[in-house]
């Protein structure tokens, strides 16, 4: 999908190139970046900014990966009703190659006034940050709120969308429909090569209503999984199937391809310039075991004091599936009760590995102590649920997390607008 999204930018900008030779096209260039610290207490968990990392922070160690970007943006005005913008963003992830680290590559086409239709790679219009989530000038935080965050690790689609704008006595309303595609891997462990991963269509439409310091938002998405993620596990189920009655039912609960999750987010926020508040929820609705059903939300209140800003957040993420508990079953001859007691655990580790439950407290301060540069500190203290550390990887892969965990996470960046 990836090739077809640039195929159609490069075609797009192809076409338009003659009929745009002599047009005064207006050129410009930004960039931001991010260079963080993170240091986190817990010593069997490793601490990362969202799952598409596999290191990170563990045991007061200090690392700098996490946080840490550079952003590069070329925007390009050809006439009042055509824009092409490229953006690329080199940092930490488990794929870092040309193709993940561009995250825009769009033409913006304006037909008329109020009314934009865009096509190409653009960033996934789902929440609160959509349009500004790696720039971290642009936010109060450290980071967005991990335990909202820390799960939506897209950051683009490959598609098109269509966006109108109204304004109704002082009230913008914003109505955008998108559709597109995004394929990602993510690892399972830390530093190592094993992965998952998920490739999805993604449809959906979003409101936005603006009016002088409020602003709110809703969305909707419906996610449909074009790939096979969990195949060998459910063949394997399947092969059981006639000696295990509930190893068709399990295998149904694994399968992906082509199943359906739905996603809700609602978003609001108020800024006067003196005080601000941000609040945000979003439900995950699903049949597919390896997509649970979840709820996660966050809520941050600041103070602006001149250059510096004072702000405390707190967050929840929780899920509503059950947790999953496989019984072996008995009776089958030798070897095969072996087999089926070891495809019994890996269902289990399949199935509620992929839990998140946890909640989160935090304060911070901001100081932007010189033109479009701001220093942050920010501490937080998180309780994780023995059986909820999907944000989090295993220091040891072989020693199950049998307790509830906490972990103090303390961070320090510096953002930059240039």
């Amino acid at each position: 999908m990836f090739r077809l999204a640039l195929l159609s930018f490069v075609s797009v900008c192809g076409l338009l190139a003659p009929a745009l030779a002599c047009a005064n096209v207006e050129h410009r260039f930004s960039g931001f970046a991010t260079l963080g610290l993170v240091a986190n207490t817990n010593e069997a968990l490793v601490f990362r900014r969202d799952v598409s990392q596999d290191d990170g922070s563990y045991d007061g160690s200090i690392e700098w990966k996490n946080d840490s970007l550079i952003g590069a943006q070329w925007d390009g005005r050809w006439n009042h009703q055509i824009e092409t913008t490229v953006q690329l963003v080199a940092k930490e992830r488990f794929n870092s190659g040309l193709e993940e680290s561009l995250e825009w590559a769009f033409v913006r086409y304006r037909p008329f006034d109020g009314v934009d239709l865009r096509l190409g790679r653009m960033g996934a219009d789902i929440f609160m940050l959509s349009d500004y989530r790696q720039v971290g000038y642009a936010y109060p935080w450290a980071r967005p709120p991990h335990d909202f965050y820390g799960l939506l690790s897209i950051f683009h689609i490959d598609g098109v969308d269509l966006a109108k704008r109204i304004d109704l006595n002082g009230t913008t309303l914003t109505l955008r429909g998108f559709y597109g595609n995004h394929d990602q891997k993510f690892p399972v462990g830390v530093r190592s090569e094993a992965h998952s991963r998920l490739d999805f269509n993604a449809g959906g439409l979003s409101l936005i209503a603006e009016r002088d310091h409020w602003k709110l938002r809703y969305t909707y998405a419906d996610l449909k999984i074009n790939n096979d993620a969990t195949g060998s596990l459910v063949i394997g189920l399947d092969s059981f199937a006639p000696y295990w009655p509930e190893a068709a039912a399990l295998a149904d609960m694994a399968a992906t391809y082509k199943r359906h999750f739905s996603y809700h987010d609602f978003g609001i926020s108020y800024d006067n310039n003196t005080w601000w508040v941000q609040a945000e929820y979003s439900s995950v609705h699903s049949e597919i075991g390896v997509v649970p059903q979840s709820d996660r939300a966050y809520l941050s209140i600041g103070r602006r004091f001149d250059q510096f800003s004072l702000y405390a957040l707190t967050g929840r993420a929780t899920p509503r599936s059950r947790q999953v508990e496989v019984e072996v079953p008995t009776g089958l001859p030798d070897p095969w009760t072996a087999y089926a007691a070891q495809l019994a655990q890996i269902t289990e580790a399949s199935l509620n590995g992929v839990r998140i439950n946890q909640s989160s407290v935090g304060a911070g301060v901001r100081w932007d102590f010189a033109a479009k540069m701001a220093l942050k500190l920010q501490v937080e203290e998180f309780r994780i649920d023995v059986n909820g550390t999907n944000l989090w990887l295993r220091t040891d892969p072989r020693v199950p997390i049998t307790t509830p965990q906490q972990a103090r996470v303390t961070s320090l960046t510096w953002d930059i607008l240039f």
